[in-house]
């Protein structure tokens, strides 16, 4: 034992321990980083993850709320109103935005951020439009009821107005006919003579069909107003006893009525109650014993009648 310096030296060699190698620490801050890079991307990959799921999330609330208001708008263009022409252009700008906004959601599996924003404003514009298009259409509706009431109203002011026309055509042609009534030739007082032509144009009063050469036919017409004054067509028709019809086969119409005659005179009506006269002397005719019938007409109708007995 050798002491060395006041120090206490043995004879056996002291073993030196070996510093730690240089690539030791290199390989275990490698190792760190290693881990500590695959840590920062698997949480960035996770919050990556759930980004994409939120923003798909997002889409598919974009694309039910583009059905909903596709729907909105078809509901109310379903009800067959006319469009007018700003309601068209509205109807087709609605068209047109959803369209484009489908083609948008729907060209890729990921939507970025700024192409979600986007869409999420053209949607609330998408919406103002169809919630506009649709006030239009309810106002638009609103006014159609009120003139389809006016309408309505007006239509049934015409019709109430056309039965009253209708109604005072009808008491109007109604009055017309009853004038036209008033107005025809009526006869107050009718007698017949039987006649008998003697030698020297001496007319007597004979009883006697075989001595009968004419009848006369004394009639005084009523007075009215409403019958036009002068001339007038008197027809005669007078029957044998037997019941024919004394006539030469001539006829005349009574109200588009075609009647056969015995004779037909002429008179100037003047409206002042005087006595008329016609004599009827048929020249192949011999009176026979029996009630004779004379009937005078016009055109219009029947004036009168009167009967006279042969012995």
């Amino acid at each position: 034992m050798d002491i060395e310096n006041g120090g206490l030296m043995t004879g056996e060699p002291q073993i030196e321990k070996p510093k730690p190698s240089s690539k030791i620490y290199f390989f275990i801050i490698a190792i760190a980083a290693l881990l500590a890079t695959n840590v920062y991307y698997a949480i960035r990959y996770k919050n990556l993850g759930n980004q994409v799921e939120v923003l798909n999330s997002q889409k598919n609330q974009l694309e039910i709320e583009v059905d909903r208001i596709e729907a909105e708008l078809n509901r109310v263009t379903g009800e067959n109103i006319d469009l007018a022409a700003n309601f068209k252009l509205e109807h087709d700008s609605a068209r047109l935005l959803i369209e484009d906004l489908r083609s948008k959601i729907n060209s890729n599996t990921e939507i970025k951020q700024d192409e979600l924003l986007h869409a999420q404003q053209e949607i609330q514009k998408l919406r103002a439009l169809v919630a506009k298009y649709s006030s239009d259409l309810e106002n638009l509706r609103k006014e159609n009821d009120l003139l389809s009431n006016e309408r309505d109203q007006l239509q049934e002011s015409v019709n109430t107005v056309n039965k009253r026309a209708n109604s005072l055509e009808e008491d109007k042609a109604k009055l017309q006919e009853m004038i036209k009534m008033a107005s025809h030739l009526k006869i107050s007082e009718m007698n017949i003579n039987a006649l008998r032509v003697r030698s020297g144009d001496r007319i007597n009063t004979e009883s006697k069909a075989p001595r009968v050469d004419r009848l006369q036919i004394n009639f005084t017409l009523a007075d009215n107003t409403l019958t036009k004054v002068g001339k007038h067509n008197i027809y005669l028709r007078v029957t044998e006893p037997s019941g024919n019809l004394i006539t030469n086969g001539n006829v005349f119409k009574v109200n588009d009525e075609e009647i056969q005659y015995t004779d037909m005179k002429e008179i100037d009506f003047e409206n002042d109650g005087k006595q008329y006269t016609i004599d009827w002397s048929p020249s192949d005719y011999k009176f026979k014993k029996g009630t004779y019938t004379v009937i005078l007409y016009t055109n219009e109708s029947t004036m009168g009648r009167s009967t006279i007995s042969l012995k």
